[in-house]
């Protein structure tokens, strides 16, 4: 009889860690089911580029730079320590819009648009429309007196 109980608890043993592998298996599927289920992460890879030193921005200027993707980026120094960048795409049709210095206003030439130094629109179709340029986030590093723009990183997909 010895026998026999060593295999009935060989056995019992072998069943009860073949359900816990089994239960385990099923709860992975299950878990990897949900994730499929899930959206994928919508929010963009960034990354910091140089837009230049502060000291070479004069208060109430603007300048163009480039982003990774070759679009062009309009950065303005407001006043001593604060700077602010649009997008240079008027959001009405996708035409350039540039700085009038004398006006202190972005204009853009496809529908005679007016952008403020905010960058709201102020007259023509994209004031009608309720439209502005797309603001673009930028840094200042006052210890170090650098300014960055922040961009798509167009190398580095979100997963």
């Amino acid at each position: 009889m010895a026998e026999s109980e060593k295999t009935s608890r060989r056995g019992w043993l072998a069943s009860v860690l073949m359900g816990a592998g089994l239960v385990a298996s099923y709860g992975v599927f299950a878990f990897q089911g949900f994730l499929f289920l899930l959206p994928k992460r919508t929010q963009a890879k960034t990354r910091n580029i140089f837009a230049g030193r502060v000291s070479q921005f004069a208060v109430g200027g603007v300048k163009g730079f480039s982003d990774l993707e070759g679009n062009e980026i309009l950065v303005r120094r407001k006043s001593e320590g604060e700077f602010e960048a649009f997008s240079s795409t008027c959001p009405h049709l996708g035409c350039k819009v540039h700085w009038q210095e004398e006006e202190q206003q972005y204009f853009c030439p496809c529908h005679r648009g007016v952008f403020d130094s905010d960058g709201n629109a102020v007259s023509g179709p994209p004031a009608d429309g309720g439209q502005r340029l797309a603001s673009i986030p930028i840094e200042v590093d006052e210890a170090a007196g650098v300014v960055y723009i922040q961009v798509k990183d167009p190398g580095r997909r979100s997963a």
